[in-house]
């Protein structure tokens, strides 16, 4: 064969490729027009509360696929899915064209990552809260033919995939152990000298260290310290006694750094953490600038504690009632209030939330766990009832307990360590997840404008 015959057979090949002579050998929809079927995503790389563009390109008109999202980490499996039709151009947007089935439906550019769900094979009650904060998740987007259930996906090849990280560190965050006094935990701080707004971040009765969302604080320009009270290090390991005084030794070393803004730290908490929260901003008011309540209380309920060797009264559990009802074979906890804990509450054991600097209350009025929202409805009776301004109460309906930064698979369900068993916190997904996109700027603003002095700080949230 000479060379001008290679060359006429290679143009015909690229002829044959362009007109899409090629599907009548390959009976798949991979082309249109010569554009070989793909999945594109951008950015590839972005912090976990930030939107991602997906979208299809070369497939058949009118076709039908189902698009999956797969997320992996130790010991767990993560995904959701959606199905789409091709429209006429051969493409398919997740900010156009909605979903008509799979974990959700509807237009939602974000679905693919807040309707993921355990995948098949493992036991209720796995819930995806990041340990390792300095691992991007790494996630797979992949398009399958047809409309797929999640079995099916399992084994399905796919015609066309990305992959893309999301993280909850920006590169560049440093991380600062803490092993001062008492106290014990971690610092996430952008790179640099500062001086930063400072935040401590503080979790419920599950115990340990929650870094998720502290590290997320940082890359959003915060100094903010995860703060563990116990089942950390050499902590307690039960839940049975706290003194306040471990937290304020807590807000008077972080005040102390350098790289700290000098005029007051800012508190979040979200569950029991709100309530601690709720107790630091109002024992130590002078130091607390600015306190979030997520999911929290306006009485000192469940737990002794102490401040300065003086017992604070609180409430005690008669107020719960506990109901159990089943997924499958297995049981589910739904814990929530027998009366308004506020008529049988001592009047010492009542927060003073009068004495707190700025306060935000977040809240859903679904919560199952919880009796949040009659805890914040008798704060705000109380606010108003003294005149007060320095509060904020935002309420969710649909919303559940566990209110987080937006865009990681939504926990409505999942095993409780305290409970021994699978709780429902409540809501219901698609409302859960406004909630969650909603009260993440929110949160930042507010912290961003109280925490401190009152200069603000340079924005690094101001696109969310």
């Amino acid at each position: 064969m000479t060379w001008t015959s290679i060359g006429r057979l290679l143009s015909q090949t690229k002829r044959i490729v362009a007109t899409g002579w090629c599907r009548k050998i390959k009976k798949q929809p991979y082309f249109t027009h010569g554009t070989m079927a793909a999945i594109y995503a951008a950015p590839t790389t972005t912090l976990t509360d930030e939107k991602v563009q997906i979208k299809l390109s070369g497939f058949d008109p009118g076709s039908k696929v189902t698009v999956r999202s797969y997320l992996p980490d130790p010991g767990l499996h993560f995904e959701a899915h959606g199905h789409f039709v091709v429209d006429s151009n051969g493409e398919v947007s997740m900010e156009q064209n909605p979903s008509l089935g799979g974990t959700y439906t509807d237009v939602e550019p974000m679905g693919l990552f807040w309707s993921m769900t355990q995948s098949p094979g493992q036991k209720l009650g796995l819930r995806y809260a990041k340990k390792d904060v300095t691992i991007p998740m790494q996630i797979t987007l992949s398009v399958h033919k047809g409309h797929l259930d999640i079995s099916a996906l399992q084994t399905d090849a796919p015609v066309a995939k990305t992959q893309i990280q999301k993280t909850y560190m920006r590169p560049g965050v440093e991380i600062i152990k803490v092993r001062s006094g008492k106290v014990r935990g971690k610092v996430f701080k952008p790179k640099g000298p500062g001086p930063f707004k400072g935040v401590i971040d503080l979790f419920g009765s599950s115990g340990g260290l929650a870094e998720f969302r502290a590290a997320l604080l940082a890359s959003r320009g915060f100094a903010a310290y995860a703060l563990p009270y116990f089942r950390y290090e050499d902590l307690p390991t039960t839940f049975e006694r706290l003194e306040l005084d471990y937290f304020e030794e807590a807000v008077d070393w972080l005040q102390s750094q350098s790289f700290v803004q000098p005029g007051g730290i800012g508190v979040c908490g979200v569950s029991y953490g709100a309530e601690i929260a709720a107790l630091m901003s109002t024992n130590f008011p002078e130091k607390i600038s600015a306190c979030v309540s997520i999911s929290g209380s306006c009485v000192h309920t469940t737990i002794p504690m102490s401040y300065k060797g003086r017992d604070i009264p609180y409430l005690g559990v008669d107020f719960f009632r506990i109901n159990t009802i089943k997924v499958g074979d297995v049981p589910v906890i739904n814990m929530y209030e027998a009366c308004d804990p506020l008529e049988t509450a001592p009047a010492d054991s009542i927060i003073e939330l009068e004495k707190a600097q700025h306060l935000l209350f977040f809240v859903g009025l679904d919560d199952q766990n919880w009796p949040a929202p009659v805890f914040i409805d008798g704060a705000e009776r109380r606010l108003k009832a003294l005149g007060c301004n320095n509060y904020e109460i935002v309420r969710y309906p649909g919303c559940g307990h566990l209110i987080e930064p937006p865009y990681a698979p939504v926990t409505l369900v999942s095993y409780y360590k305290l409970a021994d068993g699978v709780i429902d916190w409540g809501g219901s997904l698609r409302e859960h997840q406004r909630a969650q996109e909603h009260h993440w700027p929110k949160l930042l603003q507010f912290l961003d404008k109280y925490v401190g002095s009152q200069t603000t700080s340079q924005s690094l949230f101001s696109k969310l």
